[in-house]
């Protein structure tokens, strides 16, 4: 019996986006996914909300959820109006840093719909096509203030020329039966996003990985 093996350069980025500046961020996302490009990457990751940056201030300030705090106020309209809309020039221009560079994109952003944003996932095939969009399914905890809960429609993983690639927001690795719905799809590759590197995220991850062989 012939075993044979294949070999996928998986770039996952940790650089700071142009925080609550899309058009800056998309810039960085461009620069960055080009840098991979050229050495050689067939999947490029970015983190949580990546586009335009992480609310961490809900975790800084004990005045995020003060009613008609000026501060916090100000600091999410600027949220809002840098977020990122579907369809939308934003997910254009990720779509065409895939497709410029013939490689699977996944950015985690702060997707606006309507009146709400949510944290979103989304996947770029090497055509530029939009493959899959996964909302984050609850927030947690301070996260309530800024995002609406998701929904199962992008819990899944979908084909891509480097494996089958999925992906799951932070504690949703804490949810048991969001982990099995992606074993089930027949996920290869896992993007685990989250706003930063801490040991219980990593302990996380691996367990994930450990879980789903």
């Amino acid at each position: 019996m012939t075993l044979s093996t294949r070999q996928i350069r998986v770039p996952a980025v940790q650089a700071a986006p142009a925080l609550l500046d899309r058009e800056g961020t998309l810039q960085r996302l461009e620069q960055w996914t080009a840098r991979a490009a050229a050495e050689g990457a067939q999947l490029v990751a970015f983190p949580e909300t990546w586009v335009p940056g992480y609310p961490a201030w809900l975790d800084m300030s004990s005045d995020a959820a003060v009613w008609g705090h000026a501060g916090a106020l100000a600091v999410f309209t600027r949220l809002y109006a840098n977020a990122v809309e579907l369809p939308g020039p934003a997910c254009d221009r990720m779509a065409e840093a895939a497709r410029a560079h013939r490689l699977t994109l996944v950015v985690g952003v702060h997707e606006r719909a309507g009146r709400s944003l949510y944290n979103t996932i989304l996947t770029f095939g090497p055509d530029g096509a939009l493959l899959n969009r996964h909302r984050k399914l609850v927030p947690t905890y301070s996260e309530r203030l800024v995002w609406g809960n998701g929904d199962p429609a992008g819990r899944r993983s979908v084909a891509t020329p480097a494996g089958r690639v999925g992906g799951l927001v932070c504690w949703e690795h804490w949810m048991p039966l969001a982990r099995q719905a992606l074993h089930d799809s027949g996920e290869e590759i896992h993007v685990a996003l989250w706003p930063g590197v801490q040991g219980l995220h990593q302990v996380a991850s691996r367990h994930y990985a450990f879980e789903g062989r």
